[in-house]
């Protein structure tokens, strides 16, 4: 068949094959659906990390949740001296060693030291210097000298009264620091007096050797280096019953 044919009053024309269209058409229908194709693919690849993006950090989430506790914490205020403390958190288990023995030690330290009692004044009075060493062990000394005429315990107080101590709280700003709140009732026939305060003691424990009889007083070497003491508040006097 001839692609030439003769139209009237002119010459034979040679007419276009439609193949060439066709042909680009399935190439750019070819190109439009391997675009498709690449789009979809590249879409489940960020889909697919994404995924696993999620599903590892809410397993992560997931093995972290036991780590994460609360502590419940105990706020105490002192309806005397208005101090706010924070006590250690509310957990199961023993004091640790240094923490329960340091404790022990202070508290004995500051009843002895501070305890008075015309029935026990040797007897406070040996453990309070035996517990003591530096400046601590002298102004101990001092206190108590018959040449301290004002304030010496047993000028102040005589034989007629009797000066007890309730340790309130204990606290370590480091490992030789302790700071200790406490409260003294001084009970005289007349009446009685509370008086509150607060000792910023610094400690040691020391291996030196000592006497069989020092030991077993003091088994771990406790000394108190520096002992300082303040009033938190003015004392109130506590009026007496009826009789």
């Amino acid at each position: 068949m001839s692609d030439v044919k003769e139209s009237a009053g002119g010459p034979a024309k040679e007419t276009e094959s439609p193949l060439p269209y066709y042909v680009d058409a399935a190439i750019w229908e070819k190109d439009i659906a391997r675009r498709n194709r690449w789009s979809r693919s590249l879409a489940w690849c960020v889909a697919t990390v994404a995924s696993v993006i999620a599903v590892a950090a809410v397993g992560a989430l997931i093995l972290a949740l036991p780590l994460k506790t609360y502590e419940p914490y105990m706020v105490v205020v002192d309806k005397s001296t208005g101090f706010v403390e924070v006590k250690r958190p509310l957990a199961d288990g023993p004091l640790q060693q240094d923490e329960s023995m340091g404790m022990f030690d202070i508290v004995r330290y500051v009843k002895a030291r501070e305890t008075y009692d015309p029935k026990a004044l040797k007897d406070n009075f040996d453990l309070a210097q035996l517990l003591s060493t530096g400046d601590a062990s002298r102004e101990l000394v001092e206190l108590f000298s018959p040449a301290n005429k004002v304030t010496n315990p047993v000028v102040l107080y005589g034989r007629n009264t009797v000066v007890a101590v309730t340790v309130k709280s204990v606290t370590f700003p480091n490992q030789r620091t302790a700071l200790v709140r406490f409260m003294t009732e001084e009970k005289s026939q007349a009446n009685t007096v509370q008086r509150h305060w607060v000792s910023l003691i610094r400690f040691r424990y020391t291996g030196a050797p000592a006497k069989n009889e020092i030991r077993f007083q003091n088994p771990l070497g406790f000394q108190v280096l520096e002992y300082r003491r303040d009033q938190e508040t003015a004392p109130a006097p506590t009026p007496e019953s009826p009789q």
